[in-house]
């Protein structure tokens, strides 16, 4: 639909020069092919597609900086092309990146329904300069169910509009009254999404927004530098991100900045309430300007995130996510783990086994896995060939992509160092959508610094830690010394919830195979028979799937029986005089036998 002259605008819905008006759409199936869309991309960027799943292909994203392929494209049963940026770029960063029309990614030969060609209820936002005209308008589509889609276009000169924004000046949404809030000293309200500043707007407040949620560029810092702001966030992962963006870019370099959490909206992962909704449940403008009132201002640090207090009130009142399990009793969503053995134990072995049950929802030796989550396993050393083995003893469903794998053997170079970082970088650029991060193992992936010097571990421990407050858990996989425990410094246990170590049974022969004990040797959150010792041994079926056992692990005759006199009233000296042993002997099985409940 194109509008040649002022005069072919519909009337915006609140008669100003700024905001939002609605209209009727209907797509117009232009129909590119996918291998034409591929081309167009590959121009682009300069680099060669990779073949990827269900007959799609893997390439770099035009939408941002892309060193590793992070886009994802592929033909749906109905024709349409689908694309998906795994760092994060929206469909319509993606589509004006390469000048395109979302209508190219409709099939030529439209099969739709009647039903399904009606017009569609669509927003327009108009983005003017500081003038007041118009630079270019951001589309939102309401796809019924609660979905929505956005698409940008920009008019040009011949009064047509194009899809692309390339070469397009982009400015803070109502700038003109931004501009003028800030000269009259009026709060400026920064908010997440055009609709949000509208209703703001029509409230009597001002407030603005970005083009795309998480864009932030110098100008906009710029214009606000004399500014009172306040940022108002969505509650969700993406609020939560762009949050702490704002809060980095602008503290400090504004007038004033405040960061006010609204009470009552619950946080979800995707689609989070906002300040609308907050409204729309009761609350008023007066209410929301007490927050402010009573918010602390965010002051710039001498470091990369500022320090954000709260009064115990405050936390109390905080509406925070329900701990969620990945796989149930041990490891929780945001949960930092070690799994460590000696070389040839079996630790690849249960870390692929761990992954895939959490990526498909399943169960795996005595843990469970509640629903299907989104898993990288990244790779330091094992060859290809047999790592494609073991999994193709272990997959016996599709995971339909929640399982994906990093491997040293086809990279282009050596695989990232995580000790510095650009490698922890390059592998967060491939795992913005993922939960868990499987890192096997810490010798080979990080690879700078002393393995037993505490200071090594830092990097290390910063990027788990920043990870966990994205949302993501990490599985550390780790090569034993020769007493059993974790090698090198133990500061690696400090921030961990749980660490589980590998260890062959007494009397352990090499044609048992893959056969040890399982213990837990920190176990925060669960604890009793959720955090008992057990015994596990690798079996293979008969379509060579494999096949595992497990059981309690056997009490040990000498402890049964220390245990036992002990319980008939004897003192440890006379245990000593009586079986023989030395008295560090009995007091290190009389210690397991209290463990195991057989005496007190």
């Amino acid at each position: 639909m194109n509008y040649n002259s002022k005069s072919d605008l519909p009337n915006q819905s609140n008669g100003s020069s700024v905001g939002a008006f609605n209209v009727g759409m209907q797509a117009q199936a232009k129909g590119c092919s996918l291998r034409n869309i591929v081309t167009k991309i590959e121009n682009f960027t300069g680099t060669k597609a990779r073949p990827g799943n269900n007959g799609g292909y893997n390439l770099c994203c035009p939408s941002h900086d892309d060193k590793n392929p992070s886009l994802s494209i592929t033909e749906g049963d109905d024709g349409k092309i689908l694309l998906k940026c795994h760092a994060g770029c929206t469909f319509d960063e993606i589509c004006s990146a390469i000048d395109i029309g979302p209508a190219e990614l409709f099939p030529k030969d439209d099969h739709r329904s009647d039903f399904e060609k009606e017009m569609k209820v669509f927003t327009s936002y108009l983005y003017l300069d500081e003038y007041g005209q118009e630079l270019y308008r951001k589309v939102r589509t309401d796809l019924g169910g609660g979905e929505k889609s956005f698409i940008s276009k920009r008019k040009n000169d011949d009064g047509t509009f194009s899809f692309s924004l390339k070469g397009c000046r982009r400015v803070l949404y109502r700038l003109p009254e931004a501009l003028k809030g800030v000269a009259e000293g009026k709060i400026i309200f920064l908010v997440e999404g055009e609709k949000d500043a509208d209703e703001l707007s029509n409230r009597g407040l001002v407030a603005t927004t970005t083009t795309i949620t998480l864009e932030w560029l110098k100008e906009f810092t710029e214009i606000l530098k004399n500014a009172d702001v306040v940022v108002l966030y969505d509650n969700d992962k993406a609020g939560l991100k762009r949050r702490d963006r704002l809060a980095i870019e602008l503290a400090g370099k504004v007038r004033r900045l405040r960061v006010v959490d609204l009470p009552g909206l619950k946080y979800h992962e995707s689609h989070g309430k906002d300040v609308t909704d907050w409204l729309n449940i009761g609350n008023t403008v007066v209410r929301l300007l007490e927050l402010v009132e009573n918010t602390f201002d965010c002051i710039a640090q001498d470091r990369k995130y500022g320090v954000k207090v709260l009064s115990v009130e405050e936390f109390l009142a905080l509406e925070l996510p329900k701990r969620e399990m990945l796989m149930k009793p041990f490891f929780s969503k945001q949960g930092l783990g070690m799994l460590h053995a000696k070389r040839g134990v079996g630790k690849t072995h249960v870390a692929l086994n761990i992954a895939y049950a959490i990526a498909t929802g399943g169960r795996f030796l005595r843990w469970n896995a509640p629903e299907p989550r989104r898993v990288l396993y990244v790779d330091g050393e094992m060859p290809a060939s047999m790592m494609q083995e073991r999994l193709r003893s272990i997959c016996r469903e599709d995971t339909k992509n929640f399982f994906r794998y990093i491997t040293p053997d086809l990279q282009d170079g050596p695989m990232p160092d995580l000790s510095i970082k650009e490698g922890r970088d390059s592998i967060e650029a491939v795992s913005q959508d993922v939960d868990l991060i499987v890192v096997d193992n810490l010798s080979a992936l990080f690879r700078s610094g002393v393995e037993n010097e505490a200071e090594s571990w830092t990097p290390a421990q910063e990027w788990a830690l920043d990870l966990r407050r994205k949302g993501k858990s990490v599985l550390f996989i780790h090569h034993a010394g020769k007493g059993g425990m974790q090698r090198g410094t133990s500061k690696r246990e400090d921030m961990l919830d749980f660490v589980i170590n590998l260890k062959q049974p007494d009397g352990y022969r090499p044609e048992d195979g893959a056969s040890f004990e399982i213990n837990f040797e920190k176990s925060r959150h669960f604890y009793g028979e959720d955090a008992e010792s057990f015994c596990a041994q690798l079996m293979l079926d008969e379509e060579d799937f494999q096949k595992w056992g497990y059981s309690d692990v056997p009490i040990d005759p000498e402890v049964e029986m220390i245990a036992k006199l002990k319980s008939q009233g004897m003192t440890i000296e006379q245990i000593v005089e009586k079986t023989g042993l030395t008295k560090s002997k009995v007091e290190t099985r009389l210690k397991r036998g209290r463990k195991k409940g057989l005496c007190e």
